[in-house]
């Protein structure tokens, strides 16, 4: 322990975050220095001399933390973490206990019923504050992508509605004994136009949770730059003239690049969606190839997709290819924004990497690159 107090709070993360912990310990001079050194550090501190009273406070008011220890007479800590854990959704965040080295049964017994960490008694001041932030850190990380992957989920089955709907629609029209063969022939074109989108979406959350999972992989061979984008510039021409978007193409479809195809040609059409989504009527796109050579001397294809539309902040562009990350536009206009998540996970898992920049149409310029 530190007798001399708290350490300078000045040689400490100056962003920890300060959380409502609850210290149960039966010493009374342990309780009196935890408690100091947690509310100097900014911390909302409670403090409970036997496991009963700790029980209480907790129905009172749950904390995030609870510094546990394991040797107290009556309830002693493994007793009352097990009834902590018991409770509606397993309790407090975090529970670190607190044991004497001659204890190590006790710290064994406690990570089985759910201790989240020990300390090893007697505790040095400085360990006391770190493991402490860094626990709660850890937590609300976890909680804020819970909500994240929550809210993403729930965009998902937005998207996933609109065509389901519209089959349902489109169904109602083919069951009329009057129908025409052209409207017919038009409501069969819209169900298989729907099918794709419904299978876009799937495909895309499926190489996501691959690409998350760490089980993503590709089978580059030798292909040219035109088996990559020919169809999909060919797809997207007509929505740009429908838009009224210019939708240009630079470089060679002779270029040789090494890549698994349809993943390569995946990431691309995503990248093209964004920027037909974001650029206005009247707007440019450009898709351009290029052949670059590293300092290495190892030699890359680029594809460039830029754009006329509103750009990406700077202050986003080192999180917008996080899979539960959106840009403020991209949040505007709904989606489950896995588009660039996989877009980047295709590129890295090619020995590549996609960066974005203001370009010289003045919108977003994406450069995904690929080895030769």
């Amino acid at each position: 322990m530190n007798p001399a107090g708290p350490p300078s709070l000045g040689a400490l993360p100056p962003d920890a975050p300060n959380g409502d912990v609850l210290i149960v310990d039966d010493f009374v001079d342990a309780l009196t220095l935890y408690e100091a050194l947690l509310t100097d550090d900014g911390h909302r501190v409670r403090t409970a001399s036997s496991g009963a009273l700790a029980l209480q406070l907790v129905d009172e008011r749950e904390p995030e933390l609870v510094l546990l220890d394991v040797s107290m007479p009556g309830m002693d800590g493994i007793e009352v973490l097990r009834r902590l854990r018991a409770r509606r959704g397993g309790g407090p965040a975090v529970i670190m206990l607190t044991a004497a080295r001659r204890e190590p049964h006790a710290i064994e017994a406690g990570l089985r019923e759910g201790a989240d960490a020990y300390l090893t008694k007697p505790i040095e001041g400085r360990e006391l504050l770190a493991r402490t932030r860094a626990a709660l850190e850890s937590f609300r990380l976890r909680r804020m992508l819970e909500a994240q992957r929550r809210d993403h989920i729930a965009m998902l089955v937005h998207d996933l509605r609109h065509p389901l709907s519209s089959l349902g629609l489109v169904a109602e029209v083919l069951d009329a004994d009057d129908l025409a063969d052209d409207e017919r022939r038009t409501a069969v074109a819209t169900i298989r136009a729907l099918s794709k989108e419904m299978a876009r979406l799937i495909d895309g959350v499926l190489a996501a949770s691959r690409l998350e999972a760490g089980v993503f992989t590709v089978e580059p061979r030798k292909a040219t730059a035109g088996d990559v984008l020919a169809t999909a510039l060919s797809v997207f021409a007509p929505i740009a003239t429908r838009r009224r978007i210019a939708l240009a193409f630079e470089g060679s479809f002779e270029q040789s690049v090494f890549a698994d195809v349809p993943k390569l040609r995946q990431a691309l059409d995503n990248l093209l969606a964004n920027a037909l989504k974001f650029t206005p009527r009247g707007g440019r796109v450009r898709v351009r190839v290029a052949r670059e050579v590293l300092p290495g001397g190892k030699a890359m294809v680029s594809f460039d997709v830029s754009d006329s539309g509103p750009g990406i902040a700077e202050a986003e562009r080192t999180t917008i290819f996080d899979r539960y990350q959106q840009g403020s536009h991209g949040r505007a206009a709904g989606g489950a924004g896995l588009g660039l998540a996989i877009a980047r996970g295709i590129a890295e898992a090619h020995g590549g990497r996609i960066t974005v920049d203001t370009g010289d149409l003045g919108g977003a310029a994406f450069k995904l690159t690929v080895p030769e």
